[in-house]
C-alpha cells in the first residue's frame, strides 16, 4: 500500500544548498540543545531558510506548527513541538541546518519522540527528513533527494494514542527509510534501487545505493500533505555521528501573563532557554523582560 506521503518532500528543493552556521560543530560527547520559538524562523516552503531552525507551512493551508507545554510528561523537559495538518493539502516541518555537509554514512544514531491526539483511523505520524546530495560534492541536477523515514513502515508498528514513544530510525542500520526521486532528471528514485515509498530500503541498503550521500539541506520532522485531521507533537529529536549526538528539546516559551498563571510557568522558558522561579518571576519577565 502507498500512502499518500506523510513527508511530500520533493517541495523543499530549493532550500536545499543552504550553508551551515558558521563554525558550528558536533561537540564531544552526548548534547542537549533546546529549541524555543525564540531561536526559528517562520517561512513559507520553498524559500531559503534565514536561520538555522525554520518552522516551514504551505501557503493557502491550515497547517501550524507551535512550541507547546506537554502533553503529558514529553521525554525532555515540559514542552514540544506540535504539528497540526487539519486539511488535506497542509504540511508544517521543523528543519535544522547545521549538519550540512555530514556524509551519511558517518551517521550512528537518528531518533525522536512522538504523541499523537487526533488521527486515530490514520496510521500517519510526523515523519524525519533527511535532505542530502546522492553523491556528496557539488550538488548537480538531479543529484537532490529526501530520504524520508515514517513510523507506520516499521515493522511491529501500532498506531498508539494519548501516549509518548520513542522511535529509533537508525534502529543499527535496520529503519526503513525511502528517497524520493530524481528531481529535475525525472530518473525514478535510485534508479533500478527501488528504495521508493511503495519498497522502503534498510538504512543500510540505502546507504549501499547511494554510498556518497551526504546532508545538503535540512534534517527534521515533517508533517507532509495528503493526511487531514493529524495532530501530534515530538520532541527529543536526535542525531549522532562522529561518536558524538545532539538531542534537540523543544520547549514552549511565557509571551503574556496568562502564560505564567494556574502553574504555567513551571512549563513555559526565557527566550534563552532558562527556567522561571515561581509564577512571579515569569509574570516579570513577560511585562518587564527581567
Amino acid at each position: 500500500m502507498v500512502m499518500a506521503a506523510c513527508a511530500d518532500p520533493t517541495k523543499v528543493t530549493s532550500s536545499s544548498a543552504a550553508p551551515t552556521r558558521p563554525g558550528f560543530a558536533l561537540a564531544a560527547g552526548n548534547n542537549v540543545s533546546v529549541v524555543t520559538e525564540a531561536d526559528v524562523a517562520r517561512q513559507v516552503e520553498n524559500t531559503l531558510p534565514t536561520r538555522s531552525w525554520v518552522v516551514y507551512t504551505r501557503s493557502g493551508t491550515t497547517g501550524t506548527g507551535t512550541f507547546t507545554s506537554g502533553p503529558g510528561s514529553p521525554p525532555l523537559g515540559s514542552g514540544s513541538f506540535r504539528t497540526s495538518t487539519p486539511d488535506g493539502a497542509a504540511k508544517v516541518f521543523i528543519f535544522n541546518y547545521d549538519h550540512v555537509g555530514t556524509p551519511l554514512s558517518t551517521i550512528t544514531g537518528v531518533s525522536y519522540s512522538s504523541y499523537k491526539t487526533l488521527g486515530a483511523t490514520a496510521p500517519a505520524f510526523p515523519a524525519i527528513n533527511i535532505q542530502v546530495d546522492i553523491d556528496g560534492g557539488s550538488l548537480g541536477a538531479g543529484e537532490f533527494r529526501t530520504f524520508v523515514w515514517e513510523p507506520y513502515q516499521q515493522l511491529g508498528f501500532v498506531n498508539t494514542m494519548f501516549t509518548w514513544e520513542h522511535r529509533d530510525a537508525f534502529a543499527s542500520g535496520s529503519g526503513l527509510w525511502w528517497s524520493t526521486s530524481g528531481g529535475s532528471t525525472g530518473a525514478l528514485t535510485g534508479g533500478s534501487r527501488h528504495c521508493g515509498q511503495d519498497t522502503p530500503c534498510t538504512w543500510t541498503a540505502l546507504l549501499a545505493a547511494f554510498p556518497g550521500a551526504t546532508i545538503t539541506g535540512g534534517f527534521g520532522i515533517n508533517q507532509g500533505s495528503g493526511n487531514p485531521g493529524i495532530d501530534a507533537n515530538v520532541d527529543a529529536l536526535s542525531i549522532a555521528y562522529g561518536g558524538n549526538s545532539i538531542t534537540y528539546d523543544f520547549e514552549a516559551m511565557a509571551t503574556s501573563r496568562a502564560d505564567c498563571t494556574n502553574g504555567g510557568w513551571s512549563g513555559v522558558r526565557r527566550a534563552d532557554d532558562s527556567v522561571y522561579k515561581n509564577q512571579g518571576d515569569c509574570v516579570s519577565y513577560v511585562e518587564n523582560g527581567k
